[in-house]
């Protein structure tokens, strides 16, 4: 499936993530605020969800476990992005499966997404 769900709350990564994306054959939707993450999941059915870590108001790493210990989202791969290589330590923790660090290479991007996606 090549339904991809970014969640991110700066515009412009949102923005440069959704063209490289787009232009890459995927089918994407991109939201900034991680409140209705579930229902968003629901109606769209991404087939892979690239996370920030670190989203206003929220932590990415929790979003992640939630999503990782849900039967009904834990057969979805969540990648994780960071800034802050320092707030990923505990990767594992969370249940991700796999990181991207900011600033990031599009080839790096693409591979990972390609590698991960259901």
């Amino acid at each position: 499936m090549n339904r991809i769900l970014i969640v991110d709350d700066d515009p412009d990564i949102l923005t440069v993530v959704q063209i490289l994306l787009k232009m890459n054959h995927f089918t994407v939707m991109a939201i900034s605020k991680p409140e209705n993450i579930i229902d968003v999941i629901k109606g769209f059915s991404p087939g892979l969800i690239l996370l920030d870590v670190a989203l206003a108001g929220a932590d990415g790493r929790i979003i992640c476990k939630k999503l990782k210990t849900s039967i009904e989202t834990r057969h979805i791969p969540v990648i994780l992005f960071s800034a802050h290589y320092d707030l990923v330590n505990n990767i594992d923790e969370c249940m991700a499966n796999g990181l991207i660090t900011k600033p990031f290479d599009s080839s790096f991007l693409l591979e990972t997404i390609r590698k991960n996606i259901a």
